[in-house]
């Protein structure tokens, strides 16, 4: 009886040994390699980018809420507007705020292999490739969605006046 419970507590020592070992070679990344992958992709760029094409989507959307019949005053302040509501979000959502917090998702997510290895691909002319595709993509996808967000600005827009007449 005593083999038996000797050889039962080896296989189970043996099979936890097994599933602790990939956890145990999971490396969590170190602050250096994950500051080398947000500048092998450049994220501060693409934020920008990023903000650059919220900000024009945020303008288009505020001139057909204004409409057809909107007047030069009302463009000016709308416009006015965008432009305060821009700054305040590039200030509060700048780099300074949002790096930390890309820094540590990406340590709490990834593996140091994995960190590794996305800075190989994006460090390679396939992976740059892509990056600088990236923004482009967005864009066009936002330029094919056009017209459902236009229907929807419409709707919005109906249902606001309708609130607003019934008081």
């Amino acid at each position: 009886m005593t083999a038996i419970r000797t050889r039962a507590a080896a296989l189970l020592l043996a099979v936890a040994c097994a599933f602790a070992a990939p956890a145990a070679l999971a490396a969590e990344p170190t602050d250096a390699q994950v500051d080398r992958l947000i500048e092998t992709m450049d994220m501060k760029a693409t934020l920008d980018g990023l903000f650059a094409q919220m900000e024009t989507l945020g303008m288009q959307m505020g001139e057909q809420l204004l409409g057809d019949d909107a007047t030069p005053e009302q463009r000016a302040a709308v416009r006015l507007a965008m432009e305060k509501q821009n700054a305040s979000t590039r200030r509060i959502l700048s780099w300074d705020t949002l790096g930390p917090i890309y820094r540590k998702v990406y340590r709490k997510l990834f593996t140091a292999e994995e960190i590794d290895a996305m800075i190989a691909f994006y460090g390679s002319e396939t992976g740059r490739s892509i990056l600088r595709k990236t923004p482009q993509t967005v864009e066009m996808a936002m330029q094919e969605m056009q017209p459902m967000l236009h229907s929807l600005v419409e709707d919005m827009k109906r249902e606001i006046e309708t609130a607003a007449h019934k008081h």
